[in-house]
């Protein structure tokens, strides 16, 4: 079996001073993205609640708790940003071009007219301004784009609404999959309706351009920076994230696949993506353990508990 072998960048930078961490994440020029909370907050954010016969996100803390960033430049420098204390759940971080932080809470409650959460929050560290857009509910992924859009896929909930969106209120925001919003939670632009779009698995958004993977027939979709549409069939079925480049594409694992599993791909023009399955493994050779995946244009990164990775595909 082929392998792909991913290089050591950095070790996750310690926290300190009481914040605990809650998200990794990759910005589009290839930062690395560490967000902590305050330790009181550690739980709260991550506070999960039953409804009916289902086990839910909660949508907001109780209480506002502060959060900071450090941002692990390409460069090797290390920037850390305090932000106000916020109320969000379970976020997700990136950055714009202009330095402005995005933070967005995947779940969102409508609860009557004019009154439902505003999940998304942009904080600039210049100004300390801050304000806060609707990006709706069940949210998978979000990442801004180099022209400052950013762009939000969702899951089935989020398709098909739960919260209050869609029944008793107002209709899913996300109904088409995957939205392009601007910075003042505008659409702009959302995927087309006559696809098959359940649930979108997998979002890779790198320069201004993003690519999609989804349930139910599981295609490969590129969109341009002007929305033009490419999309490909594939053989492959639950994949959650992947690195693509003009010529290949590297998967995560399909169902019930372990950790170290990847697919790697060549696009051939008219035709299906056809892949071939290729072991995961860490600088030293062994294989993939448990931890995050995430894709940020040619690039497939890994975090574990100390250390964050890269792969990457031409």
């Amino acid at each position: 079996m082929d392998t792909v072998r991913f290089q050591k960048l950095i070790e996750i930078p310690a926290c300190s001073g009481g914040y605990s961490l809650v998200t990794k994440s990759v910005a589009n020029d290839g930062s690395l993205l560490f967000l902590s909370i305050e330790s009181s907050g550690a739980a709260a954010v991550r506070e999960m609640h039953e409804s009916g016969i289902g086990v839910f996100a909660k949508t907001r803390m109780n209480e506002a708790r502060r959060f900071r960033l450090s941002l692990a430049r390409p460069d090797g420098s290390l920037q850390t940003i305090q932000l106000p204390p916020l109320d969000i759940t379970f976020p997700l971080v990136d950055v714009f071009p202009n330095g402005r932080i995005l933070l967005v809470a995947p779940r969102c409650e409508w609860r009557g007219p004019g009154d439902y959460d505003l999940n998304a929050v942009i904080f600039d560290p210049t100004t300390a301004g801050m304000s806060r857009i609707l990006l709706g509910d069940g949210i998978n992924r979000a990442y801004v784009d180099a022209l400052g859009r950013i762009w939000v896929a969702y899951f089935d909930e989020g398709v098909f609404g739960n919260f209050g969106w869609g029944s008793p209120g107002a209709g899913q925001i996300g109904s088409a999959g995957l939205i392009c919003f601007s910075v003042f939670g505008e659409k702009i632009w959302e995927y087309p309706p006559v696809s098959n779009m359940v649930d979108c698995y997998a979002l890779n958004v790198s320069n201004a351009q993003a690519a999609i993977y989804f349930y139910t027939d599981f295609p490969l979709c590129r969109i341009s920076e002007d929305f033009k549409l490419a999309c490909c069939e594939t053989e492959l079925h639950g994949c959650h994230h992947f690195a693509i480049a003009e010529t290949s594409v590297l998967f995560s694992g399909q169902y019930d696949d372990p950790p170290d599993a990847g697919y790697l791909g060549r696009f051939s023009a008219g035709e299906a993506l056809k892949t071939r399955r290729v072991q995961l493994q860490l600088p030293d050779g062994s294989p993939l353990p448990k931890g995050q995946l995430l894709g940020r244009g040619e690039h497939l990164y890994f975090f574990d508990e100390y250390a964050a990775y890269r792969a990457s595909v031409d």
